[in-house]
């Protein structure tokens, strides 16, 4: 479940938007077993990368703007999480992904509307975990958590999360 681009990199530092896709891509490939076609036209100036083609054609993901995917842009831990949660779609579109049931992070008020839901089902799956406090840890919402590097996912703790979906999707 790691891609080419992953393999010798460090795995300590954050990862990119590039190289989230080749993750999700894999993935899906994996557990479908089959090859997904990249977007033809290319919508994006900035990439010629078919990994990412294939993840946006899958739903995967979106660009940055209309024309624009900025690859090499870090990803926070409630992107990595929709990422995700958009790749188990593809993979089980009909699969129940209620979350009424599961509680409100102490910290919610910090994640964009758009990941609520998705991190409230990933976190239902055990496949991205809160900290001993139960807060998720979005993204950096202060100064001093931008030097932290706070809510920002590594390459290693992007790697945990596929192989946990992966382990999920039987």
């Amino acid at each position: 479940l790691i891609p080419g681009i992953l393999k010798g990199a460090d795995l300590t530092k954050p990862i990119t938007r590039e190289e989230f896709c080749e993750l999700a891509v894999l993935l899906y490939e994996t557990v479908t077993k089959a090859t997904a076609t990249p977007a033809s036209p290319n919508p994006f100036t900035d990439t010629e990368n078919s990994q990412i083609l294939k993840a946006y054609v899958l739903g995967i993901t979106t660009g940055t703007s209309a024309t624009t995917f900025s690859p090499k842009t870090l990803i926070n831990r409630e992107q990595c999480a929709a990422m995700l949660f958009r790749t188990i779609k593809a993979i089980a579109p009909n699969a129940d992904y209620s979350v009424g049931s599961v509680k409100d992070f102490p910290d919610q008020k910090d994640i964009s509307a758009f990941a609520v839901d998705v991190t409230k089902y990933m976190s239902k799956l055990g496949i991205i975990k809160g900290n001993d406090a139960g807060d998720f840890m979005p993204k950096a919402t202060t100064t001093a958590q931008t030097a932290a590097g706070y809510g920002m996912a590594t390459r290693e703790a992007a790697i945990l999360m596929t192989v946990r979906t992966y382990e999920n999707m039987d």
